[in-house]
């Protein structure tokens, strides 16, 4: 009977440590392989397992700088709220990456000392300062966070595209080619038909001079029996006369 008061005061700590808020999350870092220029969105769960409300407010994480290269932008949504009693929240996390950056690089994010990632703290994140402190902060959380930047993925697409624009130049060119080659020689054709119907008309008009030629000449030559018929009268006159 004398350890009772103990075993009262230990049931009692039990019931207290049981009754208190207990914040976790979803086990695993997110990693993101972003394309350049383009963005990603992962989400991972926060957990209240214990039977008071929670009431949650996230850092951003501070990610380490590469020289020459823009840092990529991290946000998550919600940045805070409540967390009922053995509930969970889903939160949203998307990275934006520059579209200047080298492919191949990597990010890790980091807040404080040894930290590294998306700080989800129980109450607020007010930190102390010389004016006063800040909320006290009961429990927190980390998300560990690897970002990587990727190149953009080939379009097919577009290849595809090109491909057929390049088939369709061919086969026009080819078409072209043809029936260029086509009309000329069928231009060509009908330039010799025509030159040889100018030969034939050349050669019909000057058979036809000859042919006039010829009727002209005829009646020359029956002019001359005319000739002789009229020595003949001048004669016989001649000879009456004697």
């Amino acid at each position: 009977m004398k350890h009772l008061p103990f075993l009262f005061l230990f049931l009692f700590s039990f019931i207290l440590s049981t009754a208190y808020a207990q914040l976790g999350e979803q086990a695993g870092p997110l990693v993101f392989n972003v394309t350049l220029g383009s963005s990603q969105t992962l989400n991972y769960s926060i957990l209240n397992g214990g039977s008071s409300p929670i009431n949650f407010t996230v850092i951003l994480p501070i990610l380490n700088t590469i020289p020459n290269n823009e840092t990529p932008i991290v946000k998550v949504y919600p940045m805070n709220g409540t967390l009922a009693p053995h509930s969970q929240q889903t939160m949203h996390v998307t990275v934006f990456m520059p579209a200047k950056d080298k492919p191949g690089l990597t990010w890790s994010g980091g807040y404080s000392a040894g930290t590294s990632g998306i700080v989800v703290v129980e109450g607020s994140p007010s930190i102390a300062n010389s004016g006063g402190m800040g909320a006290v902060v009961y429990a927190a959380v980390i998300k560990g966070l690897i970002i990587k930047s990727a190149k953009p993925p080939i379009n097919i697409l577009l290849i595809v595209g090109i491909v057929l624009l390049a088939a369709i130049i061919i086969a026009g060119g080819t078409l072209y080619y043809y029936y260029r080659k086509r009309a000329l020689g069928k231009a060509k054709k009908e330039l010799r038909a025509k030159e040889l119907a100018e030969l034939r008309a050349r050669a019909r008009g000057k058979a036809r001079k000859a042919v006039k030629k010829k009727v002209r000449a005829k009646p020359k030559a029956r002019a001359k029996p005319k000739a002789k018929a009229k020595a003949r009268k001048v004669r016989a006159r001649r000879r009456r006369a004697r």
